[in-house]
């Protein structure tokens, strides 16, 4: 009996610890915040703008595609190695300044990759537009590349965006919140260029001097040739891009670029070149055919979704890649 007795008062004991333990707390995750933060701060922004302007520095003196990776990428990668081409056959100015000041930068607020900051460059030595800067970090262990660098037009205003220390959010590719989906962009774009007035996207878009300088080349290459020859060109979207960050209205900003391919065929007549073209030709003349791609990085205002303003093209770097002929 007492072994009964006994076990029975363990069990009232453990009974009574039982009741009178506190309820073990329940844990409170944070709040999902509005918005994603900022991706990069201010001294990064800085790091990584002095890691690209150095990297460019360098490849300049040497004069080096090759030594552009890995900070400089894309259709910057491009253009700057037929840039080295064309001062290395002397041609006076080939190389793009980019200054390494800054007037506004446009930081990614996001938690995932590729991540996108945009910067505008303070205006160079040479008094020309400031330039519109896009850089890209693809995955988390990726360091940010310069992939496409736009000039602005004169008299075009940069879209209001957020501070950089709350930061701009990216926009989906096919986003509906804008008046076109960034993904589209390029694609009515080159079809403008394709059909000028008969596109049909053609009210899509404000006038724009890319769109002139293109037409105007064209122009006076047909005129060169004359009767005798002919003069073709097609423009396709290329792979670098969208880039996309939102604006302050609702709207983006897409960045994107473009290959235009003019292609040349002469009868019984002979052609003498540019200097650029003749660069990266490594001829002055042709008698036959001739045949430059151009590599254009292009960057518009897209507004939001229900607005009935334009597209506008807030500025573009058009400059030829390479050349054939004979």
């Amino acid at each position: 009996m007492r072994r009964v007795r006994v076990l029975a008062a363990a069990l009232a004991l453990t009974a009574g610890l039982a009741a009178c333990s506190a309820p073990l707390p329940t844990p409170t995750p944070d709040a999902i915040p509005a918005m994603a933060p900022v991706a990069v701060g201010d001294a990064q922004v800085a790091r990584i703008l002095g890691a690209v302007n150095a990297t460019i520095a360098a490849a300049d003196a040497a004069r080096s595609s090759k030594d552009l990776a890995p900070r400089v990428a894309g259709t910057a990668a491009q253009i700057r190695g037929a840039q080295y081409l064309q001062a290395t056959a002397g041609v006076a100015d080939a190389l793009t300044e980019i200054p390494a000041t800054v007037q506004t930068v446009i930081a990614p607020a996001t938690t995932v990759w590729p991540r996108t900051i945009m910067v505008v460059t303070a205006a160079p030595a040479d008094l020309r537009a400031p330039l519109l800067l896009t850089l890209v970090q693809p995955s988390p262990r990726a360091p940010y590349a310069l992939v496409e660098w736009s000039r602005l037009f004169p008299g075009v205003k940069m879209p209001a965006t957020a501070q950089p220390d709350v930061g701009s959010a990216l926009v989906d590719a096919d986003s509906s919140a804008v008046a076109v989906p960034p993904i589209e962009v390029l694609a009515r774009y080159v079809d403008l260029l394709t059909n000028g007035s008969a596109s049909t996207f053609a009210a899509e878009f404000a006038s724009d001097p890319l769109r002139d300088r293109i037409a105007q080349q064209r122009a006076a290459w047909t005129t060169a040739v004359g009767a005798q020859g002919s003069v073709t060109e097609t423009y396709e979207v290329s792979d670098d891009g969208p880039y996309s960050l939102a604006t302050a209205d609702g709207g983006a900003i897409v960045v994107g670029s473009l290959r235009t391919v003019t292609t040349i065929n002469l009868v019984d007549s002979t052609l003498t070149v540019g200097a650029q073209t003749a660069a990266l030709l490594g001829a002055t003349t042709v008698g036959t055919s001739l045949a430059i791609s151009w590599d254009s990085a292009v960057a518009f205002y897209v507004p939001p979704a229900g607005s009935t303003d334009p597209i506008t093209v807030l500025g573009g770097e058009h400059a030829p890649v390479s050349v054939t002929g004979s």
